[in-house]
C-alpha cells in the first residue's frame, strides 16, 4: 500500500507541478497584466496546480511514512 501512495504521489506532484509551470508560463508571455486576469487565472492554478501539487506531496509522505514502518516492523530486534 505504501508503494501505491508513493507512486500516486509523485504522479500527482509531476502533475500539479507541470501545470503549474505551464500555467506560470502562458501568463509571463502574454502582453495583458495579470491582475486584470485574476478571477480567470487563479482557479485554474489552485485547482489544476497548486492543489495535485499538495495532495501529492502528502500522499509521498504518508507513503512514506507507511513504507519505513513495514520495514522498521520486520526488521530483527537488536538483543540489549
Amino acid at each position: 500500500m505504501g508503494v501505491l501512495l508513493i507512486i500516486l504521489g509523485l504522479l500527482l506532484m509531476l502533475f500539479g507541478g507541470g501545470c503549474t509551470l505551464i500555467l506560470a508560463g502562458i501568463e509571463s508571455y502574454r502582453p495583458s497584466n495579470i491582475m486584470n486576469d485574476l478571477s480567470d487565472f487563479l482557479p485554474m492554478w489552485l485547482g489544476l496546480g497548486l492543489l495535485p501539487l499538495a495532495a501529492g506531496f502528502f500522499l509521498f509522505r504518508a507513503g512514506l511514512k507507511l513504507d519505513r514502518e513495514r520495514r522498521n516492523a520486520k526488521a530483527p530486534k537488536e538483543p540489549n
